[in-house]
């Protein structure tokens, strides 16, 4: 093995070391800290209003944020700890001089999004055809059935708290400090592959792992972490909506 590979393997192992443990940081501050979790709680049952369901699942309801906002947090905790890692800025993946205007970057990211969405249905019917097929994760299928308060907190969570919170984590952070320090490549994989683990959703973990690759794609492409956010927001928004059209079009059979 050449010194060289040696050292890219040594950037990503200290990347993810880096970033597991912001992540927990984060978890830790956010569900760990007493009073914590029951004030966000609070929160954002006053934006919605408490679901319709059982207490132990109205409980499990509210604290569906709880996550993008402990990324969020891990965010914050990864920027500061790498900029002492490594001094100053990280240089930008596309130099100001060669970003493509907004009404190309919105083209771009319009592309990407049918990637992601065209993508992912192939994966699903590809593993359908291996006899493993993709399985949406089961909370999220009870709060689009439950829907009022329920639907409106995970529509919260999945189109505002999950693109920003994931998108500054495993983009805007992880997947650039390993591309600057290693590689694109390594980058792209590093990037996509933690996102992945990190749903914890072991049926849908190639589509995860696919979803990663467009949204470093976007980036990579535009120069734009906003647009990565935009393309992760569409996906995500065309995915609740089949699964309420879904919903809808049983309750009616």
């Amino acid at each position: 093995m050449s010194a060289a590979v040696r050292d890219r393997i040594a950037v990503v192992t200290s990347e993810i070391v880096t970033a597991v443990g912001c992540f927990a940081a984060g978890l830790v501050v956010i569900l760990g800290i007493p009073g914590v979790a029951d004030g966000l709680r609070a929160a954002i049952q006053a934006l919605f209003g408490r679901p319709v369901l059982p207490p132990d699942q109205a409980k499990v309801a509210l604290s569906l944020a709880l996550t993008p906002i402990a990324t969020l947090f891990g965010a914050l905790l990864y920027d500061r700890l790498g900029r002492i890692i490594e001094p100053g800025p990280l240089p930008p993946l596309v130099p100001a001089a060669q970003l493509p205007r907004l009404p190309r970057a919105a083209t771009i990211s319009l592309v990407y999004l049918g990637a992601a969405v065209v993508g992912s249905y192939a994966l699903g019917f590809l593993m359908q055809l291996l006899g493993a097929p993709i399985a949406e994760q089961p909370l999220v299928l009870e709060l689009v059935a439950a829907g009022g308060p329920a639907l409106s907190s995970l529509v919260f969570s999945a189109l505002v708290l999950a693109p920003l919170g994931e998108e500054l984590f495993f983009r805007g952070l992880l997947f650039r400090r390993v591309a600057h320090r290693a590689g694109m490549w390594p980058g792209l994989a590093t990037s996509a592959l933690l996102f992945a683990v990190f749903h914890g959703n072991i049926h849908g973990l190639v589509i995860y792992l696919w979803l990663g690759l467009v949204f470093a794609g976007a980036y990579v492409a535009t120069g734009r972490l906003a647009c990565a956010i935009a393309v992760h927001f569409g996906n995500n928004a065309i995915t609740l909506l089949a699964l309420m059209t879904e919903r809808s079009t049983g309750g009616q059979g």
